[in-house]
């Protein structure tokens, strides 16, 4: 029977008996290597040594395969030129091995003689051939060390729960040398260079299906075998647990490289990119990138099951907690916890926050006491801690930190080039504490390993509008009369309703109510018989809010857009200009336009942006009258200056000559005004 996926994986961690051909006595050979790692390294099953010439010292040694009885090898580990391949896996097929690992090269050209002999072979046998040209596969629990990789030479992985996939041997090295130094505990790697028979994808999908494997980082160069994307996807949604990709051959110049290395053949980067993040793969953009999402994997096996997790930020430094807090803010996966006004165990110089600058000087027990104390408030779900040699007696921190029980943390260091020495990290790395070099790589290896998002991990909306929003009347009483507002009226409080002749909008006024559409309180009204229940059944939902009805005009057709303008901090009154309605989610390119230029350059800014280019006559299609569109975004640019800090109005509908407001929110820049509050 030919075993596939976690099976394969299982014979490929553990194998019974392995069979090496073409193995050499000399350890500085490629084909002395594997030969050498399975007798020094702790391998404890069955060795088989095939060479032709030679009886190899401490190992049972024959000329053939053939030699060896039926069913006596598990794996056969093929270590010859690339013309004596097809002959020894028949024969490792004719003793019953199930699988065979070729570290052979010489397969690159698909169409040469050697590589159609090969693909001919794989086609019609039950054995499963890993390779050609690849550096091996091992397995650390059982030191099924099936490679020639010369990171061996120096040092052997910890065993852990995070798995290897990589169709580059050379990359492979790179990474399994990074994770050794950097303490991760390793369950399998398999290099699978050409793919002949086994691709990356069948692999990378049994070692997600193992219990003893948490997650799993792949280096990709092209897929071979998309027939098991379905089964991928399958175990990525049932198990949750992340498959971290790094897709190179992404230009055309890197298709060729990767066509010449391997004969593989690379098709549409962005092809890759959308069918491997459908299935539910989490694409990294580089080496390190990968590395460092395996380190926090691999030290932090329950933030794999948290989404949205809640992360504290405590830091020597100020500004580097400030970097922190907006790359949480800028990733959807991440959120601040949120723990002012808690009472946690901090030194008195300190007040609960996030994040939390604790920029003493020689005192390393206040700052491993703050990361400790953040790590017990129940709103915070891991702690990032950034420190520094020049702050802190780095011994005193490790040992303090890892002593001191709390949330998962993961440390930091103020610089790159001030990081912790190798002996700390492993320190910490036995604590289940992750180390990366900067704050940056921190928050993006967190967000990369959180748990994908559920129905119920988002928080549960707010229908109401916040106290210090205010709607469309408020809004409408504060900008200039002649801006060209879609006409309404606030009906009576009566059963009796006289209104227009259709169609019309009803809906709530916005006083109290934020999302009209989800509490069912807007209709539009298109005939007359429709009007009394439409304005009865708003009526019932804006009296149980405290808000009341609106009867607005239909606004003409044109192309929506979205104004919302803010009192910056640093530049003053600015605008963003966006496409509305159903475009909003869709579409990036916004323009934005600040009160510091004057009103011609707004409107050049406003013509250059993608909005711009869609109002006017993008592709031979209607111009917009995007000049007014640019009187009334500066006439809200004024209306901030003079006393607003938020307004939007949405939608704005720009036609063709003219555009129409419809709605509007507002915040006065005194939040404690005693005026009642509404919301569009």
């Amino acid at each position: 029977m030919r075993l596939e996926g976690s099976a394969l994986v299982e014979l490929l961690a553990r194998p019974a008996s392995v069979a090496v051909v073409g193995a050499s006595a000399d350890p500085r050979r490629l084909s002395g290597r594997p030969l050498d790692y399975l007798k020094r390294l702790g391998y404890a099953g069955r060795i088989y040594a095939v060479n032709a010439r030679a009886d190899l010292p401490g190992v049972t040694t024959v000329r053939s395969l053939l030699e060896l009885e039926p069913g006596s090898v598990d794996v056969a580990l093929v270590a010859l030129p690339a013309e004596g391949v097809v002959a020894a896996l028949r024969q490792a097929e004719e003793i019953g091995a199930r699988a065979a690992v070729v570290i052979a090269s010489g397969f690159e050209d698909r169409d040469g003689p050697a590589r159609r002999d090969l693909d001919r072979l794989a086609a019609s046998s039950t054995l499963r051939i890993i390779g050609p040209n690849c550096v091996g596969t091992l397995g650390v629990a059982a030191s099924s060390y099936l490679t020639f990789s010369s990171v061996l030479l120096q040092d052997v992985p910890r065993p852990g729960r995070v798995g290897l996939v990589t169709q580059s041997g050379a990359l492979g090295n790179s990474l399994l040398q990074s994770l050794i130094r950097r303490h991760v505990g390793l369950n399998q790697w398999f290099s699978t260079g050409d793919e002949t028979d086994t691709g990356a994808i069948e692999l990378a999908t049994g070692l997600l299906e193992r219990q003893d494997v948490d997650a799993v980082g792949m280096f990709l160069e092209g897929v071979t075998d998309r027939h098991w994307l379905g089964r991928l996807e399958s175990v990525l949604r049932s198990t949750g647990k992340p498959l971290f990709l790094l897709k190179a051959a992404h230009s055309e110049s890197g298709r060729m490289a990767a066509a010449g290395h391997t004969g593989r053949v690379v098709g549409s980067a962005d092809a890759s990119e959308a069918i491997l993040a459908q299935a539910g793969v989490r694409q990294v953009a580089s080496l390190a990138e990968l590395a460092d999402a395996l380190v926090v994997a691999g030290a932090n096996p329950g933030l794999l099951r948290t989404a949205l997790p809640s992360v504290s930020l405590v830091s020597v430094s100020g500004a580097a907690g400030v970097i922190g807090a907006d790359r949480v803010a800028q990733d959807p996966r991440l959120r601040m916890a949120a723990v002012a006004g808690e009472h946690l165990p901090l030194d008195d110089r300190l007040r609960p926050q996030n994040p939390l600058d604790v920029p003493f000087i020689n005192e390393t027990g206040v700052f491993t006491d703050a990361v400790g104390a953040m790590g017990t408030s129940r709103s915070v779900d891991i702690v990032v801690g950034v420190e520094s040699s020049l702050a802190h007696d780095r011994e005193e921190l490790v040992a303090k930190v890892v002593a001191a029980p709390a949330a998962p943390v993961v440390l930091t260091s103020l610089s790159e080039d001030d990081t912790m020495p190798a002996h700390l990290t492993e320190a910490l790395r036995g604590a289940g504490i992750a180390y990366l070099p900067t704050v940056d790589r921190a928050v993006r290896a967190i967000a990369l390993c959180a748990a994908a998002p559920t129905g119920d991990t988002e928080p549960e909306h707010d229908h109401t509008s916040p106290a210090d929003l205010r709607g469309i009347e408020w809004v409408a009483d504060r900008l200039p009369d002649d801006l060209p507002w879609v006409r309404w009226r606030v009906l009576a409080d009566e059963p009796a309703v006289d209104l227009a002749v259709p169609p019309y909008v009803v809906k709530a006024a916005g006083r109290t109510i934020l999302h009209r559409t989800e509490l069912g309180a807007v209709r539009v009204v298109r005939t007359a018989d429709e009007a009394v229940e439409a304005v009865e059944a708003v009526r019932a939902v804006c009296r149980r809010y405290g808000d009341a009805v609106m009867v607005q005009d239909l606004a003409p057709d044109g192309f929506e857009v979205l104004v919302s303008v803010l009192d910056d901090p640093e530049f003053g009154p600015v605008a963003f200009v966006r496409p509305g309605g159903t475009l909003a989610e869709l579409m990036s390119g916004q323009a934005v336009v600040w009160s510091g230029w004057p009103e011609r350059r707004r409107l050049d800014v406003l013509r250059a942006s993608r909005i711009g280019e869609l109002l006017e006559s993008y592709r031979g299609g209607k111009r917009y009258d995007i000049e007014e569109l640019s009187r009334v975004v500066s006439q809200a640019l004024a209306a901030v200056a003079g006393g607003l800090e938020f307004l939007e109005l949405n939608p704005v509908i720009v036609h063709e000559n003219g555009i129409s407001l419809v709605d509007a929110a507002g915040r006065p820049a005194t939040t404690n005004s005693p005026e009642g509050a509404a919301s569009a």
